[in-house]
C-alpha cells in the first residue's frame, strides 16, 4: 500500500478533548495524512465506530461522514485507543477551522521557499507545495477568493496552512469567522483585535457570556465584513475549545514551536499552545532529525510522550523542515543512472523518489535499494504536482 504522508504544524486553537477514554489511550493532534480509516502523525485510526465533529457540530458517526466532511490537510485533534505502534481505534475525530474568509492581498512567490503570503481577516497565511487545495490550487488562488485555511499557528501569529479551500467569490455582508488571541481590547469602543483584523462587538455587547472578551482569551469569532480587508461586525463570540484532557497514556502533537519557557536540563517551550516538556539528554529522549538544541521558535516538531496534569512529557522528538512530506511504499522500479538510486513505489508510477549525495541513509545502504523492499522517504517536493521528491532520508522499514 502506498502513503503520502503530510507533515504539518498544529493551531492548537479549535479543537477539544475528553470523554470516553478513561485515563488511558491516545490523543493525535495534527494534519490528515491519508484515508482509508484514517491517518494521522504516521498513526492508523480506526474510524468505524467514531464521532466526527466538525466546527463544534457532531455530523455523524463512522467511516462514511470521514470521507464526506474531512479532506487530507486538514489540522484535526483523534482521540481513541491505541492497539499497536502503529493502530488505534478513535472514538472521536475533531475539526475546526482556522480562519474562513476572503483573501485580501497575496504576496509574490519567494523563490527560496516556493511560499506565498496571503491575507485572510487580517491572518498572515503562509502556503507552500505541500498545502493541500481544493476548488483552488497554488498557481490560480487569487484575491477576493473566500477560503477556509486549516493548519497550525507559527510563534508570529501566522498559519502555517495545511489545507486551503475555496469556498466563493466574496460578496459584502457574507459571514466570515476567525479563531484566535485577543489582543488590543477597547472596551469603550468595544472592538479587540486578533491579529491584524479589528473586531467590533457593540451589536451583542449585551449578550455574551461573563468574562467574554478579554485580552489574550482564545476565542471563535463569527460575523460580517462589508470589504474584504474591513471591520469584522461580530455577530457571536465563544471561547475556542482547547484540549480538554489532564491525561492520557500516549499523546502525539504536531506544530510548530511558538514559545521557549526554558531551556535547562529539562526543555520547556510550547508547540501551538501545548506545553512540552523534554530531557535534554539524548540518551533519555529519543531525537530524530535533530538535537536538543535545534528546539527553537519556528521550528516544526512532532513530539510524542504522555499526557500528565495537562503538560506533554516527550519520549520523541522528530525534527520537520516546513516543506518536508513523508512518503512510503513497496520499491516498484529502480534507476542507478545518476550514481544515486532513483526509484518508484507499487501504485504511485507517477512519483519519482531522487536521491542524491546529501541524502541519509538508514538501515539500508544506496546500493542495496531494490524492487520489493518498504522504503520510507523524508524529503522535499520540487513542485506543486509533487511529482518529484528528492530524498533528505531513506529508511527501509524493519516492520
Amino acid at each position: 500500500s502506498f502513503l503520502l504522508l503530510i507533515s504539518c504544524g498544529s493551531s492548537g486553537g479549535g479543537m477539544t478533548a475528553g470523554g470516553g477514554i478513561g485515563g488511558t489511550g491516545i490523543i493525535s493532534q495534527g494534519a490528515v495524512s491519508a484515508f482509508g480509516s484514517i491517518f494521522v502523525n504516521g498513526t492508523e485510526f480506526d474510524t468505524s465506530n467514531a464521532e466526527i465533529i466538525v466546527n463544534g457540530e457532531e455530523i455523524g458517526v463512522g467511516d462514511e461522514f470521514v470521507q464526506d466532511n474531512l479532506n487530507i490537510g486538514q489540522v484535526v485533534t483523534v482521540e481513541g485507543r491505541l492497539i499497536s505502534d502503529e493502530s488505534a481505534v478513535a472514538d472521536r475525530v475533531i475539526y475546526s477551522s482556522n480562519v474562513v474568509g476572503p483573501i485580501s492581498t497575496i504576496s509574490g512567490i519567494d523563490p527560496d521557499t516556493n511560499e506565498i503570503a496571503l491575507d485572510v481577516l487580517g491572518q498572515t497565511v503562509v502556503i507552500n507545495l505541500i498545502t493541500q487545495f481544493k476548488g483552488t490550487s497554488y498557481d490560480t488562488i487569487d484575491v477576493d477568493d473566500v477560503v477556509v485555511v486549516s493548519g497550525y499557528r507559527n510563534f508570529d501569529g501566522s498559519i502555517r496552512a495545511t489545507f486551503v479551500e475555496k469556498t466563493g467569490d466574496f460578496l459584502a455582508g457574507s459571514q466570515v469567522e476567525v479563531i484566535g488571541f485577543i489582543t488590543n481590547l477597547d472596551p469603550g469602543l468595544e472592538t479587540f483585535e486578533i491579529q491584524d483584523l479589528t473586531v467590533n462587538y457593540s451589536t451583542i455587547a449585551g449578550d455574551l457570556p461573563e468574562g467574554i472578551p478579554a485580552d489574550n482569551l482564545l476565542v471563535e469569532v463569527q460575523g460580517t465584513l462589508d470589504t474584504p480587508d474591513g471591520v469584522l461586525k461580530a455577530t457571536d463570540i465563544e471561547l475556542a475549545d482547547e484540549l480538554a484532557r489532564e491525561e492520557v497514556e500516549e499523546f502525539e502533537i504536531m506544530g510548530f514551536v511558538t514559545e521557549i519557557i526554558s531551556e535547562n536540563d529539562i526543555i520547556k517551550f510550547r508547540i501551538g499552545n501545548q506545553e512540552v516538556h523534554v530531557d535534554a539528554d539524548p540518551a533519555i529522549v529519543n531525537y530524530v532529525d535533530g538535537i536538543p538544541g535545534d528546539i527553537a521558535l519556528g521550528q516544526k516538531l512532532e513530539a510524542e510522550g504522555s499526557l500528565e496534569g495537562g503538560i506533554l512529557f516527550a519520549w520523541e522528538i522528530e525534527f520537520w523542515e516546513p516543506d518536508q512530506i513523508e512518503v512510503e511504499g513497496i520499491v516498484d522500479e529502480v534507476d542507478f543512472n545518476s550514481g544515486f538510486p532513483e526509484f518508484t513505489f507499487e501504485g504511485r508510477e507517477d512519483l519519482l523518489l531522487q536521491t542524491n549525495n546529501e541524502t541519509e541513509f538508514e538501515n539500508v545502504e544506496p546500493d542495496e535499494i531494490d524492487v520489493g523492499m518498504p522504503i520510507e522517504v523524508k524529503g522535499v517536493p520540487v513542485d506543486i504536482d509533487r511529482s518529484v521528491v528528492v530524498a533528505d532520508k531513506v529508511s527501509f522499514e524493519l516492520e
